[in-house]
């Protein structure tokens, strides 16, 4: 009813852009800031939403793959080709750790007594590994976070503000008729929707993220044991 009464007013623009401008300096900083918001955040949900996608794209594409070739060489070259998915990067890294422990013993081949210890080592660069890559599909998602909690918390100040100022739009004029109240409530109205704009998505998105970001940290951890079985039957394989 109040957006109404507003836009109605004689010399307002209508809508938004009305309430826009009919709001004070403080509304409009804080409008300004929340379309900084708005405007980073919407980008950074595209492009994580993209990367994600390729990720578990990949992934999948590299999982059946590994599942079905034993052959290293062309594995490495299926894991390079596929640089959006951590579970390609796990097996890189996990690749690099065996063959750089399996040049510190004679002709490659490991004692009994020693598998344990080097079965340890591996899964330990590839626990580091799944780590570095969980913390980088993090990259900007406590900015959406902060934009979901602060968002609202503007919206709330620039409310309170534009109320103080319809308040002292009556005190001044000494009545509460409509032109003294429309700029304290435009800028009140704006602040409160503006806030909540901003806020919703970037909370649906950050939740969306997290709960994406540990469905692949989960199967990273499930592919760790996968590689570390493959390694150990490979290195029985060369004793043998």
């Amino acid at each position: 009813m109040f957006v109404f009464a507003v836009t109605a007013t004689t010399g307002m623009a209508p809508g938004i852009v009305g309430l826009f401008w009919e709001s004070g300096l403080m509304g409009k900083i804080i409008m300004t800031l929340l379309l900084g918001f708005s405007i980073v955040s919407w980008a950074m949900i595209l492009l994580k939403y993209q990367y994600l996608r390729k990720a578990e794209k990949e992934s999948r594409e590299f999982l059946t793959e590994f599942r079905r070739t034993k052959d290293v060489n062309e594995l490495m070259k299926t894991a390079d080709a596929k640089k959006f998915s951590p579970l390609a990067a796990l097996f890189r890294e996990g690749h690099r750790e065996t063959g750089a422990i399996l040049k510190t013993f004679p002709e490659g081949k490991v004692p009994d007594s020693d598998i344990p210890a080097v079965t340890e080592e591996i899964e330990r660069s590839l626990q580091m590994t799944t780590q570095d890559e969980v913390m980088y599909m993090e990259r900007y998602l406590a900015f959406l976070g902060t934009t979901g909690t602060v968002g609202p918390l503007l919206g709330l100040f620039g409310t309170v503000w534009g109320i103080m100022d319809a308040f002292y739009g009556i005190g001044l004029k000494g009545s509460g008729e409509i032109g003294a109240l429309a700029p304290g409530l435009a800028e009140a109205l704006i602040n409160t929707s503006g806030g909540l704009f901003v806020a919703i998505p970037a909370v649906i998105a950050y939740n969306y993220f997290s709960e994406k970001i540990r469905g692949i940290g989960t199967r990273m951890d499930s592919f760790s044991i996968e590689f570390l079985s493959y390694v150990s039957r490979t290195m029985l394989r060369k004793r043998s």
